[in-house]
């Protein structure tokens, strides 16, 4: 029990890693890709209610019906992508129990009740094993968690059972808190774009001990049947479900190449002007820009003939270096993550220039503004981009 514990953990522990490891049917060069979400976004709340069933040691012996009772839960959680998410689950369980034969009372049924914590993994299998839609309305995810049960409460009738040792059964009466794990399977259907119906059936493991009676077995079990609602926060975005980013078709990147460079007459860009002894070298903003998919710094083969472009400027001006300045729209994302794409863009372009066209490295400059310099005023999506400046060779 332990070792299934600790390896337990350990995987829920690790479920943001994993999830956004998770590709999610999205390839590099492809028009879809999810919006970029941060940790205060895909936020839920929920409420339960439901019945349980216990599975311990004489439930058996007793009628189906009363050894089923009603629980109540809150959760609240997070989506760390369409496919994994995360929640803590608080519950109330009325439950019964049944003593065996060495009770000496005319009725064996007893009741308690339990309330238990749990930290619950979800696993949206739609999306783990097929492709997100945001028009999917009803989801199969499974559920697997650890917590702890806290009993107490046992009726007045199982006092009289004192502590009994006969046979290998004991009782007790006082209060305890046990380690539990629990599994099990959940369908949801979305109402509205905030609210889901939830149905959700688990099984749960706890230490013998757990309803008062331990006789001959390490844990006990007992199913729940639960109905709820999910309400879905709103993200940074003002949506309440992960969304499909508005990217910028691949046959289309050249034909916007063409019009950011038209519209460069209209957009004017400080000249630098860096003094060389008796000489003023002039910067020039090359013609050529590399524009990439929102929230992507890969290249696309259609703008790696830019770069290649570049890499032909360089070698027929063996007077000049290239600065490689990286930008990101400000409609995308935030500041600090704009920052680092932006970096990761200028970067992939570099190392095209000099893996893929033999640039000399010594000759390339990187630089990066982020969205605190936005380019391209006039079309947000134009300022995911790449632009090249010259500065005078140092011999």
């Amino acid at each position: 029990m332990k070792k299934l514990a600790t390896i337990f953990i350990l995987a829920l522990c690790a479920l943001p890693i994993w999830s956004q490891s998770r590709a999610l049917g999205v390839e590099a060069d492809t028009l879809r890709s999810l919006r970029h979400y941060k940790g205060s976004d895909n936020w839920f709340i929920g409420i339960h209610a439901g019945m349980n069933h216990s599975l311990s040691e004489n439930a058996r012996f007793g009628d189906f019906m009363d050894m089923t009772k009603p629980g109540f839960a809150v959760s609240v959680g997070k989506y760390f992508s369409p496919a994994v998410g995360a929640r803590l689950y608080f519950s109330y369980m009325k439950q019964q129990s049944r003593a065996n034969s060495e009770a000496l009372i005319e009725d064996k049924n007893y009741g308690f009740h339990n309330f238990a914590g749990y930290f619950d993994g979800l696993f949206n299998l739609n999306n783990i094993f097929g492709q997100y839609k945001e028009s999917t309305r009803f989801n199969v995810y499974g559920i697997l968690g650890f917590g702890f049960n806290a009993t107490g409460g046992f009726d007045d009738k199982v006092e009289a059972w004192g502590k009994m040792s006969a046979g290998g059964y004991q009782v007790y009466t006082d209060k305890g808190t046990y380690f539990s794990l629990r599994g099990g399977l959940g369908l949801s259907y979305m109402l509205s774009n905030a609210l889901d119906l939830n149905l959700e059936l688990t099984a749960h493991g706890a230490d013998d001990a757990y309803n008062g009676t331990r006789y001959d077995r390490k844990y006990d079990t007992y199913v729940a049947a639960m109905l709820g609602l999910t309400y879905h926060f709103k993200d940074q975005y003002g949506d309440r479900r992960f969304r499909y980013a508005t990217l910028t078709d691949n046959d289309l990147l050249d034909d916007l190449n063409a019009r950011i460079n038209a519209e460069r007459g209209v957009v004017r860009k400080p000249e630098k002007v860096v003094k060389v002894e008796r000489e003023v070298f002039r910067s020039e903003l090359l013609n050529t820009t590399v524009s990439f998919i929102i929230d992507r710094s890969s290249i696309t083969e259609l703008q790696m003939k830019n770069v290649a472009e570049v890499a032909k400027y360089i070698e027929e001006h063996p007077d000049v270096n290239i600065v490689i300045t990286g930008y990101a729209d400000v409609k995308t994302a935030y500041p600090e993550y704009n920052m680092k794409l932006s970096k990761r863009r200028a970067e992939s372009v570099r190392d095209a220039l000099v893996k893929k066209f033999h640039v000399d490295p010594s000759r390339l400059r990187i630089d990066y503004k982020g969205d605190t310099v936005q380019p391209f005023e006039m079309k947000n999506e134009w300022n995911r981009v790449v632009i090249f400046l010259t500065e005078p060779r140092n011999k």
